[in-house]
C-alpha cells in the first residue's frame, strides 16, 4: 500500500512538505499490513511519535547495516524493494522501515502479560539458592525461559523509584526525571517524594483527605503501559500496578491503568484520587479479610529449617509505638508478599485481565525485599529465606495462571528496581573497607570550606543524597560554577565520598564513564548544584550500625537479574551487556507496539523468536 505523510518535522526542526508519497511499500513487504498502518498512519502528525526522534544506523534481521541511498533509489526490507521518492527525508523515513520490520519477530499476542520487580534482588540470588528452588518458580523461567545474565544499570540512582521509571519508560532520568525516592523542589522549599501529589487523596483508607495520595505528575515521559492502551483500540491493553509502596506502584503503572494500588501505613490495599474516588468494591471486600494484625505474634520460621529451630523473627511490637513497630515487620516480612500475591489472584478474577482481544498487563512490584534489606543488607538469613519463599509464591502463582488462561496465555518478566550493599558491619568482619556517611558531615564541612574561599555564611540549602542543594543568592551567577566546584572539592574530604559531578561546572575531572553515569541521573529543576558518590560499600547512616542504603553506581547496586519467559522468548541464556532500559523497548517489539516515546534502549532481537 501507499503510506502517505503530508507534513513530516524532523528532530531538529526541519520541516518539509511533499506533494508525492514519502514512500511506497510493497504490500508483500510487510506480511500483516494492517499492522504496518499503525506504525505509520498518513494522518499521525509528525513522526517523532513513532520514535523519529534521532538520526542513527539501524540494522535488520538479517543483521546488515541499511545504508541511506544517494538518490532516488531502492532498498531491500526483507527481500522486497522500498522506493524512497525524497532525498531530504530518506535518514528519518529508515526509523519507520525498522518500526515496520519488527512484525517479523512478533509472535502471537498473549493474552496477559505479567511484570515482576523486585525492589531489590542481586542476581547472584539465582545461582546460590538455585538448588533450594521449587521446579515451577524461578527454574520454570531459568529453563524456559531468555536469561541475562549481566544487566546493569548505568546510572547512579539506583533507587526504587528511579528504577521502577527506568523499567517503565525505557530511559534513564535525564529523560524521566525521576531522580531519586526524594529531592528538593526550590520552588516550595520543601522535600518531594517522587509519587505524591498534594492535589490528590487516598481512596480506601481512613486517613481519606488528611493524607495526600499520589499520581504519576513527576514522571516526565509516557511509559510501555500507556503505549499498550493507546495501541489497543479500547479492546484491551489495561494495566494494573500493584505494590505495597506507591513510589513503584505509580511509576510502572503509567499514566491511566486500570488500576493501581499500594498499602498505606496502616497496611491497608488504597488507592488514589486520581485514579478513582473510592476503592473497587472487590478490592474493599479483600481488605476486610485481610487486615494485618491478624499476623501479630506469628513467628517467623526458615523455610527449610528444622521444626525444632527457634525462629528467625517474631511478628510483634511491644509497647507505646508496638502497633507501628509491627506493620514494619510486616511488611518487611514474607507475610506481606503472600498477602500482595493473594491481591494480585483478586484483581486478575475481578477486573477480567487477560479476557479482552488485546493482551492486558499486571505489574507486581515486590517491596518486601527492599524493606527488609535496607535493615538487614543483602545476605542476611531473613533475605535467603524470603527469596525462597518467593520462589514458592512464584510457583504457586504461575500454575494458578495456567489453570485459568493456558500456559501458553502468558509472559512473565522478572527483574528488578536495583540490588543492594551488604551489612556494614558483615563487611568489616570480613576486614573490607565499609562505613556510613554522615550527612551533616558533609554539610559541615562544605559550609566551612566555601565559608573560608567567599565569606562568612551558610551556602547549603539542603543535602538529600546524592545531591546537594547551594544557595544561588549567596554568590554572584558568575561566580556561581566556582561555588559549586568548590562544594564538590570540601566534600572530598568527608571519609567515604569518592566523587563529585558540579553541575554548572560540568564534568570537571571524572573520566568519561563516570560522567555518563553522573550525566544519565540528572534531571534539570531537580538534582542538586552538587551531585555525590561514595566509596564502594559506604552509605547513608541512619544511626550507628543500623542499616544500608542504595544509591551507587557499584555492582552491588547496579546488577540485576533480567528474565523474559513466554512464546516470544528463546530459552537461552545470555552473557552479553544488556540493560534495563532494553526491557520496554523489547517488548514492545515483541507486542508489536511502538515503544515509549523517550525509551533509548535496544531490542533484544537475540531474545525474540523468528515467527
Amino acid at each position: 500500500g501507499i503510506i502517505r505523510q503530508q507534513r513530516l518535522t524532523l528532530a531538529q526542526g526541519f520541516t518539509y512538505q511533499p506533494h508525492v508519497p514519502v514512500l511506497e511499500i510493497p504490500q508483500a513487504a510487510v506480511d500483516q499490513p494492517r499492522r504496518a498502518a499503525r506504525h505509520a498512519r498518513a494522518e499521525i502528525t509528525p513522526l517523532e511519535q513513532y520514535g523519529i526522534v534521532a538520526v542513527v544506523d539501524c540494522e535488520f534481521r538479517q543483521r546488515r547495516p541499511v545504508d541511506t541511498p544517494a538518490d532516488d533509489s531502492q532498498i531491500e526490507l526483507a527481500g522486497h524493494s522500498v522506493t524512497l521518492h525524497s532525498n531530504i527525508v530518506k535518514r528519518a523515513v529508515l526509523w519507520l522501515l525498522a518500526a515496520l520490520a519488527l512484525p517479523l519477530f512478533a509472535a502471537p499476542r498473549p493474552k496477559l502479560i505479567v511484570l515482576i520487580v523486585a525492589e531489590q534482588f542481586r542476581p547472584e540470588y539465582l545461582e546460590r539458592l538455585r538448588p533450594a528452588f521449587g521446579p515451577g518458580g524461578f527454574n520454570r523461567l531459568l529453563k524456559g525461559g531468555a536469561v541475562f545474565r549481566e544487566c546493569r544499570y548505568e546510572h547512579l540512582a539506583t533507587f526504587p523509584a528511579s528504577g521502577a521509571a527506568v523499567l517503565a519508560t525505557g530511559a534513564y532520568p535525564e529523560r524521566h526525571g525521576i531522580v531519586g525516592e526524594y529531592w528538593y523542589d526550590r520552588k516550595t522549599r520543601r522535600v518531594v517524594r517522587a509519587a505524591e501529589d498534594l492535589n490528590t487523596t487516598l481512596a480506601g483508607s481512613p486517613l481519606g483527605t488528611r493524607v495526600p495520595g499520589a499520581s504519576p505528575h513527576h514522571l516526565a515521559v509516557p511509559t510501555l503501559a500507556d503505549e499498550l492502551r493507546l495501541a489497543s483500540g479500547g479492546r484491551g491493553g489495561r494495566t494494573v500496578s500493584i505494590s505495597l509502596r506507591d513510589q513503584t506502584a505509580v511509576m510502572l503503572g503509567g499514566f491511566r491503568p486500570a488500576g493501581c494500588y499500594w498499602m498505606d501505613d496502616a497496611a491497608r490495599f488504597v488507592t488514589s484520587s486520581y485514579y478513582r474516588d473510592t476503592l473497587p468494591s472487590w478490592a474493599a471486600a479483600f481488605q476486610q479479610g485481610h487486615q494485618a494484625l491478624r499476623y501479630r505474634g506469628r513467628p517467623w520460621k526458615a523455610l527449610d529449617g528444622p521444626e525444632s529451630a527457634p525462629p528467625l523473627r517474631v511478628l510483634d511490637g511491644q509497647g507505646a509505638d508496638g502497633v507501628r513497630d509491627f506493620l514494619a515487620t510486616y511488611l518487611a516480612s514474607p507475610l506481606a508478599l503472600e498477602d500482595q500475591f493473594d491481591f494480585a489472584r483478586e484483581t486478575v478474577e475481578s477486573e477480567g485481565l487477560g479476557n479482552e482481544r488485546a493482551p492486558d498487563l499486571l505489574v507486581l512490584s515486590l517491596s518486601s525485599l527492599y524493606l527488609l534489606g535496607l535493615e538487614t543488607g543483602a545476605d542476611s538469613p531473613l533475605v535467603r529465606d524470603m527469596v525462597l519463599r518467593l520462589d514458592r509464591k512464584l510457583e504457586e502463582f504461575f500454575i494458578w495462571l495456567d489453570a485459568r488462561l493456558g500456559p501458553e496465555q502468558t509472559w512473565i518478566v522478572f527483574t528488578a528496581t536495583q540490588g543492594l550493599p551488604s551489612l556494614t558491619e558483615t563487611l568489616k568482619v570480613e576486614g573490607l573497607p565499609a562505613g556510613r556517611v554522615a550527612g551533616e558531615q558533609i554539610v559541615q564541612a562544605v559550609n566551612t570550606r566555601l565559608a573560608a574561599l567567599f565569606g562568612r555564611g551558610s551556602y547549603v540549602e539542603k543535602y538529600i543524597f546524592p545531591s546537594l542543594y547551594l544557595r544561588p543568592e549567596s554568590v554572584p551567577p558568575e561566580r556561581f560554577p566556582d561555588l559549586a566546584r568548590a562544594a564538590g572539592e570540601a566534600a572530598l574530604n568527608v571519609a567515604g565520598v569518592a566523587a563529585y559531578r558540579a553541575v554548572p561546572a560540568g564534568p570537571g575531572v571524572l573520566t568519561p564513564e563516570a560522567a555518563a553515569l553522573f550525566a544519565r541521573s540528572l534531571f534539570p529543576g531537580r538534582s542538586g548544584d552538587v551531585v555525590l558518590a561514595y566509596q564502594p560499600n559506604y552509605g547513608e547512616r541512619y544511626g550507628e550500625g543500623r542499616g544500608v542504603s542504595t544509591g551507587s553506581y557499584y555492582g552491588y547496586d547496579t546488577r540485576v537479574p533480567l528474565l523474559l519467559y513466554g512464546a516470544a522468548f528463546r530459552a537461552q541464556t545470555f552473557d552479553r551487556p544488556v540493560q534495563p532500559i532494553d526491557l520496554a523497548a523489547t517488548l514492545a517489539a515483541a507486542l508489536d507496539i511502538a515503544p515509549p516515546a523517550a525509551s533509548t534502549g535496544r531490542v533484544l532481537v537475540e531474545a525474540l523468536k523468528e515467527r
